[in-house]
């Protein structure tokens, strides 16, 4: 957990005084010591990001109990997508008819897709994991819970920094910022970075040569500018924007199974002359490289793949806000006033095979417009607090989807126009000096809007990487005519009404442990299948509108009980949470065979409400500080999760369906992490930090694929670090995975093939970084 100085805000390297400093979040919308904050949270300051060499928000994946953070969602293709699950609570999918289950914000701003949620933490002063359903103060989409992202502040005075980072795969980072006043009244921040570095999955040739392609590289280039004006003594006004250009590869993937004998494959080989790819061909279609079968399958650890198609993941995201806060006493009013733009161009191959492939490509434009309106302060001399709001945002997104598969191509994709509309409220009472209550509640209408109209069949063509000589398309026709739209275009539109109350109880037994317990509910907004294929047709009389796949809103109802502490004159920091989750209505995305008995296969993803779940777990996190040199930090989280019934839908896709287990939810992770100081005087600064974090076997995906389930694996780093005596430069080197551990991040699964996204390897870098 971050360390803050006390009433500063601000986190420090090392704990110099031999006690653990106050940290201080905005967990429930004001500012308060997190021992006194009864939710279960995990905070993260600017130097203790520096230290643990967190890079993006996904790192939080290693630090965090109970929470893993995968850098690219499955099939996504990259476009700074994520896929994040809180106490067994998230989602899989990254379309933009498809919502998120932990909420992820920006200085307050909610950033509402899977695609542009991946964010970096250059120039962050903050980061706050909240676990468990946040429905009343973060609203829809916080189901699981909420990962809040906060830039740092301009200063009253002139200072400036550079960093510059070197390191495995020709790696070179430079980052950069100036801050300070413009006038008496006006104050500017304005950061930048650049970050590159080399791919490390290698594409080969058939016979397992290297084409000089890479897979899973880093180019980005981003900025920031915050700029905050003093427009009366009580009334500021901060203008936020910040802009990210992302020009790289796609992430790097793994096929880890592929099946000849059904759907598409099966038919490609039934169009390959003389029958040699055919299953009757026996082991002889194994070295044939026409053939698409095991043959192009390899371990994770090879870091290599026979993919020959797109290898693109262009993504820019931009976004503004304006903030107005005004202090009156009594009461406090914010205004919250953002927009956010995501645009992605993603080609990428499914399949691994230089012969039989399948390209799908990702054209999005996603744009979100929010207002937000606080009101905050207290009465009866400080013993009633209260913060209470209006929200309101507006997002459209446009997904051109083409699936260009070597036997048949169509577009699918659609256009998505949302709205969602809440108030809420939360009141705290000082009953006594050591008994509190909290009371909040959050009324949302979410209006859902989809329109599948671009969808059509585009045709036969056979246009492959490498030709085989003699090839028949054996489907040629058999899905309709080129331009038969793939579902009836219109706009489709779905309402949902919710109410998310919390109560939460606390009670300091001592100034220094406090006990806690709560209720809390959460939702995610409902979403609409996107893909189709082959075409539905409706029967003659039939409305669309009653045969459009939709999902309704997921719902969560959690208990919680906890209990903070900081023991041994402020030397130990204790926090346990236990925690009980009724999660119903779960969204999940699974491939069916649309055509039945046809030939296509599972081959289709969809969404649909799949059942109900019970999860119950336990979390534990402390810091420690025996002596002035030496710091521990450690965490421990236990997940029990079990599905408890199915819709006869999913039992009929999945008969095994009340087996499974959840995706993306280890049993159990844990992390411990220490710093060193080896010497703090007149020469400088020395000290050093090793953590190692573990996770427990997860699946990957909701079938429980077997070549998707990732074992339990533990991950290493370490660094060291010198500061000069003057604070004005250090100079640290460390390592990332420093035992190269190969793990599955994110995946995908059909009746047809396996693909992983794999982790990165070991990696060494070193750093400079200078203060003016």
């Amino acid at each position: 957990m971050a360390q803050t100085t006390e009433g500063s805000g601000t986190d420090s390297a090392q704990t110099r005084s031999g006690k653990l400093d106050e940290i201080v979040v905005t967990a429930r919308r004001r500012e308060e010591n997190v021992q006194s904050t009864p939710i279960a949270v995990s905070a993260f300051g600017a130097e203790a990001l520096e230290e643990r060499n967190m890079q993006s928000s996904s790192d939080l994946t290693n630090f965090v109990p109970n929470v893993q953070f995968d850098n690219a969602a499955s099939e996504s293709g990259g476009g700074a997508s994520s896929q994040i699950s809180i106490r067994g609570i998230g989602q899989t999918d990254y379309v933009v008819t498809v919502e998120p289950g932990v909420g992820v914000y920006m200085d307050g701003v909610y950033v509402g897709k899977s695609m542009g949620s991946l964010l970096d933490t250059v120039d962050i002063e903050r980061i706050e994991v909240l676990r468990g359903p946040q429905g009343t103060l973060f609203g829809k989409n916080t189901i699981g819970g909420a990962i809040q992202l906060f830039s740092k502040r301009p200063t009253s005075t002139l200072e400036a920094g550079a960093e510059l980072t070197t390191g495995s795969y020709n790696r070179f980072d430079a980052k950069g910022y100036i801050s300070g006043p413009l006038a008496d009244t006006v104050r500017l921040r304005l950061s930048g970075a650049y970050q590159s570095r080399d791919g490390f999955v290698k594409r080969t040739t058939p016979d397992g040569e290297p084409t000089g392609e890479r897979q899973g590289n880093m180019n980005r280039l981003s900025g920031r500018l915050v700029l905050e004006a003093d427009l009366s003594d009580n009334l500021m006004a901060t203008l936020a924007l910040d802009a990210t250009r992302i020009r790289e590869q796609t992430p790097g993937s793994i096929l880890l199974k592929a099946n000849d004998e059904d759907g598409l494959p099966y038919l490609f080989a039934l169009g390959v002359p003389g029958g040699v790819c055919l299953p009757e061909a026996g082991d002889s279609r194994f070295d044939n490289p026409y053939c698409y079968n095991s043959q192009y399958v390899t371990d994770l650890d090879s870091k290599r793949t026979a993919t020959s198609g797109p290898n693109q993941s262009d993504t820019d995201v931009k976004g503004g806000s304006i903030v107005l806060d005004w202090s009156g006493g009594a009461v406090d009013l914010k205004s919250i006033t953002a927009y956010r733009d995501v645009q992605v161009d993603i080609g990428q191959d499914l399949y691994s095979s230089p012969y039989f492939f399948g390209t799908i490509e990702q054209d999005i434009d996603w744009t979100q417009f929010s207002q937000e309106f606080q009101a905050s302060g207290d009465f009866a001399d400080g013993r009633l607090s209260y913060v209470a709001g209006l929200f309101y945002s507006h997002e459209k997104a446009t997904q051109y989807f083409p699936v260009d598969l070597l036997l048949v191509q169509f577009l699918s994709g659609g256009k998505v126009r949302n709205d969602s509309y809440a108030a809420f409220g939360q009141f705290t009472y000082e009953a006594t000096d050591a008994l509190s209550l909290t009371l909040g509640a959050r009324y949302t209408i979410d209006e859902r809007r989809f329109n599948p109209g671009l969808q059509k069949l585009v045709g036969y063509d056979y246009d492959p990487t490498l030709e085989i000589p003699g090839f028949v398309n054996v489907i040629d026709g058999a899905f309709g005519a080129p331009g038969s739209p793939l579902f009836p275009a219109g706009w489709y539109k779905r309402t949902s009404k919710s109410f998310t109350p919390m109560i939460t109880a606390s009670y300091d037994f001592t100034p220094d442990v406090m006990g806690y317990a709560s209720y809390s509910k959460g939702f995610k907004g409902g979403g609409f299948t996107m893909r189709y294929f082959p075409a539905v047709v409706p029967e003659p009389g039939t409305d669309p509108d009653d045969i459009i796949s939709y999902a309704g809103p997921e719902k969560a109802s959690a208990f919680e009980v906890g209990l903070k502490s900081e023991l041994f004159d402020r030397r130990l920091r204790l926090n346990v949470a236990a925690f009980y989750t009724d999660y119903k209505d779960i969204q999940v995305t699974y491939v069916i065979d649309p055509d039945g008995e046809g030939p296509i296969g599972e081959f289709v993803p969809v969404l649909a409400n799949a059942g109900t779940a019970h999860i119950k777990g336990i979390e534990v996190e402390t810091s420690f500080v025996p002596t002035e040199w030496l710091r521990i930090d450690g965490s421990l989280g236990y997940i029990d999760a079990k599905y408890v019934s199915f819709t006869e839908d999913a039992l009929a896709n999945f008969p095994n369906a009340e087996s499974l287990s959840l995706p993306n939810t280890p049993k159990w992770t844990a992390h411990v992490g220490a710093t060193l100081t080896m010497f703090d005087n007149d020469s400088g600064h020395l000290f050093a930090r090793g953590d190692y974090s573990y996770r427990s076997g997860q699946y990957k995906e909701f079938s429980n694929e077997p070549s998707l389930y990732q074992e339990a694996y533990g991950l290493l780093g370490a660094s060291m670090t010198y500061e000069a005596a003057s604070r004005a430069w250090q100079l640290t080197v460390g390592g990332t995975n420093l035992t190269d551990e190969t793990y599955i991040v994110s995946g995908e699964t059909s009746s047809e093939y396996t693909r992983g996204f794999v982790s990165r390897p070991r990696e060494w870098y070193a750093s400079v970084k200078f203060s003016f």
